[in-house]
This record gives structure tokens, C-alpha cells and sequence, in this order.
């Protein structure tokens, strides 16, 4: 199983918010984009998400920018993964429509608890854990 690009860049972006002080003042898509590497276009796709499942808020203005729009201890990896990909999923067949045989599979608890065991390290991971691991408390 692979973690998208998307997710990935999205982590990254929300990482640089967090080094560039976005949960005191709002970031614009160009210093992100300096600090990242990660061309606007892209990054714009990704907040466009973001915004969207209230990681992030826009602030309009020549200060504006992008802060969080949640404290940061409400808001987890997973929630950043979930609004790129949506649920994740280790294999096809974990949803019923993956598979014909989902309801007589003999290892499909296998799949769901590696799925259960991805989510929760996700979920485990705040973006005030992130800041305080790399920034200090």
C-alpha cells in the first residue's frame, strides 16, 4: 500500500504551516510553496481540499493567507490523508463492493485489522504532536 502523493505534499504543506506559524497568523500558498519546493498550482489544488474538509480557513487580504481551522490537537494525519484520498485501504477487496467473496473470506480479518491498525497510527498523530516533537512545547 502506498500513501499518495497528494497525501504526502499535503502532509508537508500542513508541516511548513506549522513551521512558518500558521497557527498564529495566516500562511500565504507562496511561502509554503519557497519552504516546500511544491509549485502554487499544486499546493492551490491541495488547500482547495483542505478548505474544503476544515483543516484549513482562508484569510482574504495582503496579510492573508491560510490558517487552521480547527486547534491543532483536533486535527490528525488522518483527517489530512482522509480529505486527499479518503478512507484508506490496503486492499480492493476491503470495502464489500471490492469483492464477491467478502462475506465468506477466510482472511479478510487480516485486511481490516491492518487497515484498523493504519488508521489509528494516524489518528494517534495531532498536528500539536507535530508541532511539539519538531518545534519545541
Amino acid at each position: 500500500m502506498k500513501i499518495t502523493t497528494k497525501s504526502r505534499y499535503a502532509i508537508r504543506a500542513i508541516f511548513a504551516m506549522l513551521a512558518l506559524g500558521g497557527d498564529k497568523e495566516p500562511v500565504s500558498i507562496k511561502k509554503i510553496s519557497d519552504f516546500e519546493d511544491i509549485s502554487v498550482k499544486y499546493l492551490e489544488q491541495l488547500f482547495t481540499k483542505l478548505r474544503k474538509n476544515k483543516i484549513v480557513k482562508s484569510v482574504r487580504g495582503t496579510l492573508g493567507g491560510y490558517t487552521f481551522a480547527r486547534p491543532l490537537n483536533e486535527i490528525t494525519l488522518k483527517d489530512i490523508v482522509y480529505s486527499m484520498d479518503g478512507p484508506i485501504k490496503p486492499v480492493d477487496c476491503i470495502d464489500s463492493n471490492g469483492c464477491e467473496k467478502s462475506s465468506v473470506c477466510a482472511v479478510n480479518w487480516v485486511w481490516f485489522g491492518l487497515k484498523k491498525d493504519i488508521d489509528n497510527y494516524f489518528e494517534r498523530i495531532t498536528l500539536q504532536k507535530m508541532k511539539d516533537m519538531h518545534f519545541g512545547a
